[in-house]
């Protein structure tokens, strides 16, 4: 006997095992039932989760020897010939390939003639969205108002793309994914029908990969069943199947991001890259991940590196930004290693950014940040300066540690000390947003330094801003465009022609 894949060998055969679609299956055998049948049908939803199995069973519950009743029996004549595909009264067309208006002329012309056995005669046209907009303008009249004998059912995964005329002459069903615990159940179920064993962690990654999709779920499985060796099935070995980045990896890589470290973070992008995995595979799977690292924060769970669940959703968003650029991209390693520099930066919550934005929107200034003014013409570039004294750095390096990204913050001031339970911060002006930013993050900052001891210690943030040089006078501005003039004839020419005129120039 020629083998059956798993797909089609547990294809239901009932509406009531069909999985996660209750909302379809109890209207359908109601109407059967009551005898309340609509002429037409719509069934729309994504791929592999039971729209042409529903049809199918709709179609023999219609034609049953138990007609009215809300399941087939699936031993009469009836039942049995549409099972094996061989009841001339059951039409299935691939609109893909009969998308045409010559096709739909044949299908109009084949519906005038009354079922050769059955109660109805049924066309179950799949991927119904493929039909072109001549051939729908032709069914129109059909599909409503067929013979009493006929019905129709549409199947398509992009009901948007039907005419809403098709729409309105039809009952539309809308399916949806199956969850993960319902996908599970099947295929334990399935595993103990045929025998193998598999673990937990294998199915679970079958379900995720799968994505609610009932029939993906059944097709992975059956791949990774036929390369099994008889021992159980780990998860590692589903990931070594379907090319998955293994968890171990995806962890390191987790952690790389949770701690800031952004050359650990492009190693394993180099790591991966190099291997040949797709990265954009590998980036999705780094979006599930963090995606469950969010739900147990916000579920008040600890989730080791991660403390703020709006930072991870940060994350995700940049993840998931850079997983859609991908797509059209020449460069994915480039678009990942950019998302896997920004989500390791600094991050500043945006309820502080806020606070920060309206503080210093008024007339006074935050009384924990002081402005000093030096007069210096030529200010030094910003620099990053060691804290000035060995207490100073100790304090600084256990920040750092324990405040992650924050920390990085120090490495922009231009002088650190410890005056008594002050440790002192001195930023130069070209460096005023990290002061600021640093003053956002203070309060999170003297917490962490209380529960390593040292309590009562506060942070203190001075910006020493530049003075600026008063306007040129009329006659220095002169004075410098003919020097400019003079020793730079070729620049003074180009700002001529950029369409400006040198002050002081004369005229000609």
């Amino acid at each position: 006997m020629a083998h059956l894949v798993i797909a089609r060998k547990y294809r239901p055969a009932k509406f009531s095992e069909i999985i996660g679609q209750g909302q379809v299956t109890v209207t359908l055998g109601n109407a059967i039932v009551k005898e309340k049948l609509a002429h037409a049908y719509v069934f729309s939803g994504p791929r592999g989760v039971g729209k042409t199995t529903a049809a199918r069973i709709l179609v023999k519950a219609v034609n049953c020897a138990d007609y009215p009743s809300a399941e087939p029996c699936n031993k009469c004549v009836s039942c049995k010939a549409i099972q094996a595909g061989n009841s001339m009264d059951i039409i299935e067309i691939d609109a893909a390939s009969n998308r045409g208006i010559e096709n739909i002329r044949e299908l109009r012309e084949n519906a005038a003639f009354a079922p050769s056995s059955s109660r109805y005669k049924v066309y179950v046209i799949d991927e119904a969205h493929q039909i072109t907009k001549d051939a729908f303008n032709a069914f129109l009249k059909t599909l409503e108002e067929p013979p009493p004998y006929i019905i129709f059912v549409l199947a398509t995964t992009e009901p948007e793309k039907l005419p809403v005329t098709i729409l309105s002459r039809c009952q539309h069903f809308k399916f949806v994914l199956v969850n993960q615990a319902e996908v599970m159940d099947v295929l334990k179920k399935i595993c103990v029908s045929e025998k193998v064993p598999v673990s937990d962690g294998a199915l679970e990654a079958i379900c995720e990969e799968a994505g609610g999709s009932i029939r993906d779920a059944e097709s992975i499985l059956e791949q990774v069943i036929s390369s099994a060796s008889g021992k159980t099935i780990e998860r590692e070995d589903v990931e070594f199947i379907l090319g998955l980045v293994e968890s171990a990896k995806i962890k390191e890589t987790l952690s790389a991001i949770a701690s800031c470290d952004t050359k650990a973070a492009f190693a394993r992008v180099g790591d991966i890259y190099s291997k040949g995995f797709s990265l954009q595979q590998f980036t999705r799977q780094l979006i599930m991940a963090l995606r469950r690292v969010l739900a147990e924060l916000l579920s008040g769970r600890a989730v080791d590196g991660f403390k703020d669940p709006d930072r991870v959703y940060w994350m995700l968003e940049s993840l998931c930004s850079a997983e859609q650029k991908m797509k059209w991209s020449e460069y994915p390693k480039i678009l990942l290693e950019l998302a896997f520099y920004k989500i390791t930066s600094d991050f500043v919550p945006i309820g502080k950014v806020i606070e920060l934005a309206a503080s210093s929107g008024g007339d006074s200034e935050s009384p924990a940040v002081t402005s000093v003014k030096t007069p210096s013409a030529a200010a030094k570039p910003a620099v990053s300066i060691p804290p000035s004294d060995k207490s100073a750095a100790d304090l600084v390096k256990l920040l750092k540690g324990e405040c992650a990204p924050a920390g990085k913050i120090f490495d922009f001031a231009e002088e650190i000390i410890v005056d008594g339970r002050k440790l002192c911060c001195r930023f130069s002006g070209e460096n005023e947003v990290h002061a600021k930013r640093l003053l956002a993050n203070s309060e999170v900052m003297e917490e962490a330094l209380a529960a390593q001891g040292h309590k009562g210690m506060s942070i203190d943030v001075t910006i020493v801003m530049n003075e600026k040089k008063d306007p040129a006078t009329p006659e220095e501005k002169i004075t410098e465009a003919k020097q400019l003039e003079i020793e730079e004839p070729i620049i003074a020419k180009l700002h001529t022609l950029a369409g400006g005129e040198l002050e002081g120039r004369e005229d000609e």
